[in-house]
């Protein structure tokens, strides 16, 4: 069975789109990969089908949405590692730096590794599974816990 070879930049394109959709669940982890990827799918406009621009477009709109909805929930986080003792948001911003470069390393390397290579290809898509999945889970923790930014919030 033949496999179609997708030109690098659908790839990308289609990476940036995926990425700035689950901005919201990662608590903004995505988005820099995501504004990588949107970027260099909208600059290159060769090897493609010629939709790619559009695509970079469409995944800045869906970063913004993203980057709405997970805006009540970090600015409480914020809010509160600028409290003194606020060592829990601190140590989940410092985190979720760690693993947005790490989602913006494995995104890129998906981006370019060859399709054959899909046992590569799942271990990169479960390693930006998994670094999605911790940053949720310590954002929900801290904020389903009561942090006490809530009542500074206004």
């Amino acid at each position: 069975m033949a496999r179609r070879l997708r030109p690098f930049v659908e790839r990308e394109a289609t990476w940036a789109v995926a990425l700035a959709a689950l901005g919201f669940v990662s608590m903004y982890a995505t988005l820099p990969a995501a504004t990588l990827l949107g970027m260099r799918a909208i600059r290159r406009r060769h090897g493609g089908d010629g939709s790619e621009p559009a695509l970079g477009m469409l995944a800045f709109g869906i970063m913004w949405i993203s980057f709405l909805l997970a805006y009540p929930a970090m600015r409480v986080i914020v809010i509160a590692a600028q409290q003194p003792g606020g060592w829990g948001p601190r140590a989940f911003l410092g985190t979720l730096i760690v693993f947005a470069a790490a989602i913006v390393a494995l995104a890129s390397l998906a981006v370019r590794m060859h399709p054959e290579r899909w046992i590569a290809r799942r271990f990169l898509l479960v390693g930006i599974g998994l670094a999605i999945l911790v940053v949720f889970t310590q954002a929900m923790v801290l904020v389903l816990g009561g942090l006490p930014a809530w009542s500074f919030a206004s």
